[in-house]
Order: C-alpha cells, then structure tokens, then sequence
C-alpha cells in the first residue's frame, strides 16, 4: 500500500484561499496552519499523520461567558464572574480601545463588542478583554436584535413569577415549557427564542389574532419579554454581518465558482473525516431532477448497537440517495437508509472500505468531536467550531435557543411544549456568507472545551446559525463511533 502523502503544503484543502482573505478567520499565531488536527489521545491518528502538530493553546475558559481568545491582547477583563455579567468598559478602557483599533464608533451590548474599523487587526481576536467582539467596516455598526412590535407591557405582572434561571444562562427544558405555556395564555405563539438578555416570542400570523400596543407581558420569568409578529421569521430580518463586500470568496480562485474543497482524501490520504466534500447523485432519469444534484458537507459516524452510519445534510439528498466523494466522479462512498427531516439530516450506511476508512478523530482545522450533546448540555456563551467544505474553519458561539412549533398537518392536534424542537442559537465568527453557507450544511458544530457535538450547521443568515438539538438522536441510542487503540487504520 502506498504511503499517504506527508507534505502540508499539497493537503492544504482549496478553502484555505478564503482564509488567507478572511479578515475573520485567521485565529492563529504566525505558526504553520495543520490541514489536520487530531485530539491529543488518539495517537494513533498522530502516527499515521505525521504532518499533523499540536496547535497553540486557542482559548482560555471557553466552556461559558467570559473566555479570552488567543489573540485577545487586552489588559484588562470585562466579565464579572461573581455577578455572572460584563461589566461596562472603563474611560481607561475605551482608551485603550480607541488607541489600538483607531477612533470609530463602538457599541457595547450586554454579551458583545462591536468595533468599527477599516483595518480589522491580524491575527483578528474574537474576544475583547474577554468578551465577545466583532469588527465591522465603518458604517457597519451592529445593534442588538430586538423586534419593534410595541406589544410589550412591563406593568402587566409576570406570568412566571416563580420561574427564574441564572442570568446569561439557558433554561432547562422544564422551566422553557412553563414558560411557553405561560405565554399561550395571552397570545398564540410558533416560537420564542431564549438570548442573554430578553426571551423574544414569535406570535403567529394568518389566524386573524390581532394585539393592540402594551397588550402582552413585558416581562416574563423575570426577564424583558418581546415580540416578533410577521410572517417572515425573526431570524430573516436581522441584518447579515458576513463581509462579502470587502472579501470576495468567488474572486480567490481565476474562474467565477464559490471555491470548494474537493480534494479526493481516500485516494491522497486513505482518511475520510467529518469536514470533506460529498455529492448526492443525479434524480432518475426522465424526472425534473435528473440533471440536479447538491453538494455539502460530511458529518460525524455514529454507531448503535452493531449499526454504522454516518451523516449528511437531509437536504442536500432529496433527489438521491447515492453519496459520493468528493463528487459524482470520485467514489460512491455510501446509501442514504434513513432521515431526520426535522434536524436536517440523514444517515448513511457507508462501504465497507469507506467504513474503514472513517475517523471521527480529526476535523480538518476544527476541534474533533468527542461526544453528542443534549439542549441543557449546550453553555450560553460557550464556543465551538466548524469546518465546512465551502468556507474552512470558522468560530460560533452560543448565546441562546430556540424551541419551535413542529408542523403538523391541517386538523391533526397540536405536539405539547414540552415536544416542541429545539434549536441552538449562535453567533458566526467566519466568513459564512449567504453564498457558500449551502455547502456548509451538515458540518458538525463541535464544542471546543468537551468536544461534544451541538448539532449540525443548517440555518443561517450570516450573522446567527440555528441547528436542531440533538436530544432525540441521543434518546434513539446513537453515541460517536471511535476504532479500538487496537484497531489498525487502513
């Protein structure tokens, strides 16, 4: 058998281009970048790839609120951890801002930063003093997400007076379906979305209720209560932060198509890992869709019992089930044999040789995962990361989630709160546009300090990713799978 290739420099995936360009996602010191990262106790997977290396020390703390980045350089800490909140800066402080990023606006929420600057700082830091910090061009000043429905009343009285959760924290599911059911009493409701710092409620549209201004509780398990009432949903009008405007991704290569990685990592290196490029293949012929087919990202191998799949995006293989790496010309690495609609996703029964072939240990540039995580494992304010086929590596944070109404069919009875899905609500750190955030979907998005898999990269508008909890996939029996230390690598 041939040895796998050792030279970084031919393994580097083509998304590196948008890397090198990204004024968000150079996290790194002046070191090398590995095209590989392993967790330090799989040696197993170090030996086998000896181009791979130990990267700096990333974080400190990331595991909740008040983490330092590697290249946050401040001297000074704006979380208080006692009172679990960011204190505001100091005159000192906006000195020191104002001197190292220059002298454009900068706003202060509660749980962010926003700096405006023409000249983003290299390496970019993606904390400020420990807390979470976006740089913007001028004229690119970001505000806090609230809705402007005026329906809020902070003198009605708290319809969960008893109910109260720890400040900059998520609830538990029993205290998210209290207060849901609280709040159907005064209005109908699709969802609400639990942030630092306010729950926002999205009321239904097109059942002829109608709420006069200051009708609806202002505050609600003693939080500041809002309400988003349009058909478009509250997620769709926050205003996009990515920075296709000064960074191109489709001008980093010579012709005009989103750069991809397409490296063919069963043929260079005999490794298939969560991160690499899959395509579905074409409808059946004489169909509208046999000429359609999508390419996104690989996921994680779960095992069950004797049972092996791994997973893709659901959406990304309505008009095929075959799976191909790292396109319909490369190899036919597995079959779709079932689906998860509702996460956005579905597993694949791989060949054995792809089987054998599969890691969970290593993410490309993204930490490994480790584990799957459930809603009340998921950290506000934590960090976790991705690597998608289409953008490379970029950092999110968690800063709240999202339960939603199921859909149910017309006449069928309504799935009680406590049923209701749940999402993960995060804010990118990467070059996660509009254009390329397609081939994104089905990435995992690994939480940097367990390891534990949050769910798996879907929704977004650029700024806020939302991906399904995986509490039912867990509840179905399925863990990560990992060889034996044993178990020679093919």
């Amino acid at each position: 058998m041939a040895t796998p290739m050792t030279t970084p420099s031919r393994l580097l995936p083509q998304v590196q281009h948008i890397q090198e360009t990204s004024p968000y996602s150079d996290i790194y010191t002046n070191a090398p970048i590995s095209p590989l990262r392993s967790r330090v106790n799989t040696q197993h997977l170090l030996d086998m790839l000896p181009h791979a290396h130990p990267d700096p020390v990333r974080w400190v703390n990331p595991g909740g609120w008040g983490a330092r980045h590697i290249n946050d350089m401040a001297p000074f800490t704006l979380w208080d951890k006692e009172n679990r909140e960011f204190r505001y800066p100091t005159e000192e402080n906006w000195r020191w801002i104002e001197t190292k990023f220059g002298e454009g606006k900068s706003h202060y929420s509660g749980w962010f930063l926003c700096v405006e600057t023409a000249c983003p700082p290299q390496p970019i830091p993606l904390t400020l003093g420990t807390m979470p910090v976006l740089f913007v061009p001028p004229g690119e000043m970001f505000t806090d997400s609230i809705p402007t429905s005026g329906y809020s009343n902070p003198r009605i009285p708290d319809p969960c007076p008893n109910i109260r959760w720890p400040r900059m924290s998520n609830p538990a599911d029993s205290q998210t379906t209290t207060v849901l059911e609280a709040i159907a009493q005064f209005a109908n409701i699709r969802g609400a979305i639990f942030l630092p710092m306010w729950i926002v409620f999205e009321l239904e549209t097109g059942d002829d209720l109608t709420y006069p201004e200051q009708s609806l509780p202002g505050v609600v398990a003693g939080r500041t209560a809002l309400y988003h009432h349009r058909d478009t949903p509250f997620h769709a009008t926050i205003k996009s932060l990515t920075r296709p405007r000064l960074i191109d991704p489709s001008k980093t290569q010579r012709d005009t198509h989103i750069p991809q990685d397409d490296s063919n990592y069963l043929q260079q290196q005999y490794v298939l890992t969560p991160g690499c490029r899959v395509e579905s293949g074409f409808g059946l012929p004489g169909t509208q869709t046999e000429s359609i087919n999508a390419a996104t990202t690989l996921g994680i191998q779960l095992c069950r019992g004797e049972e092996d799949v791994v997973t893709v995006s659901h959406h990304g293989f309505l008009t095929s089930g075959e799976v191909y790496h790292p396109n319909t010309d490369g190899e036919l690495i597995g079959t779709v044999v079932d689906t998860r609609p509702e996460l956005d996703i579905s597993l694949v029964t791989l060949t054995p040789a792809s089987s054998r072939s599969f890691t969970n240990s290593c993410y490309f540039q993204a930490e490994p995962s480790t584990q799957l995580l459930v809603t009340n494992q998921i950290k506000q304010g934590s960090w976790s990361e991705a690597d998608g086929m289409s953008s490379g590596f970029f950092s999110l944070m968690n800063i709240g989630i999202d339960p939603m109404r199921p859909k149910r069919p017309i006449g069928h009875p309504e799935i009680s709160f406590s049923k209701w899905d749940t999402r993960s609500v995060n804010l990118i750190f990467g070059n996660v546009n509009n254009t390329i955030s397609d081939g994104v979907c089905g990435a995992p998005i690994v939480d940097i300090e367990t390891g534990g898999v949050a769910g798996f990269f879907h929704l977004t508008n650029g700024t806020f990713a939302f991906c399904a909890c995986l509490d039912d996939l867990v509840a179905e029996g399925w863990i990560l799978k990992y060889p034996r230390r044993s178990q020679p690598f093919p």
